[in-house]
């Protein structure tokens, strides 16, 4: 609530983990202005003060044990996404690893990351597509979500000639037809974004001026 935290160089969420579909989608919006500038400045609530804006100078790291930990556009431009399937280390290894750090490892660290070139660096560039984020994207969608982004994938249904458009009612009735509990139009979008279908506004033609 107060942000204290937003006026750290380097942020770390041990443990990124929402259960439900509209959770993680709130997480994601407010993490959006944390994770790139614009916006320039993040306001921080003091508490029993006035509120200050401060640098928005955030690395943020975010660490899970879950594969949908949170919802992540397949436009994004922020997150760079990588999975492990490695085990827990051993008790034995652990320490030892924790001894090479005591024993000058954290040197030797600093100075690999210090001789590495970063020349070709762009930190404006789009952070590469991973197998991890694509499994993220498709994983951080409801089950309503996910089924309506199959069809739409498949053009199968509603959606077998390739395009879509208003009225929406009808749209989401045909494909919720046979099923108890109808889905909502941000539902259907947030489906056909994941599918990779695009939206191209309110259109109309000389025959048909209604968009």
């Amino acid at each position: 609530q107060w942000g204290y935290a937003f006026e750290s160089e380097v942020l770390v969420l041990n443990e990124l983990r929402q259960t439900e579909a509209s959770d993680r989608r709130a997480l994601e919006n407010r993490l959006k202005p944390l994770l790139a500038a614009p916006p320039d400045l993040i306001s921080i609530q003091r508490k029993g003060l006035h509120p200050y804006d401060a640098a928005n100078k955030l690395l943020v790291l975010a660490f899970s044990n879950e594969r949908a930990a949170i919802t992540i556009a397949p436009t994004d431009r922020r997150w760079f996404v990588v999975w492990s399937d490695v085990g827990p280390m051993a008790t034995k290894d652990a320490q030892a690893l924790w001894d090479w750090y005591a024993e000058g490892g954290r040197a030797h660290v600093a100075a690999w990351l210090d001789a590495r070139d970063l020349s070709e660096f762009n930190p404006g560039s789009i952070p590469p597509m991973t197998s991890a984020k694509l499994a993220m994207i498709d994983l951080g969608l409801s089950g309503g979500e996910s089924t309506i982004a199959d069809m739409a994938r498949a053009k199968e249904g509603p959606f077998v000639r390739g395009i879509v458009g208003a009225p929406w009612t009808p749209l989401i009735q045909e494909i919720c037809r046979g099923t108890a509990k109808p889905i909502r139009r941000e539902a259907l979008f947030a489906a056909l974004e994941a599918a990779g279908w695009r939206d191209l506004g309110r259109l109309h033609s000389a025959e048909h001026q209604s968009p």
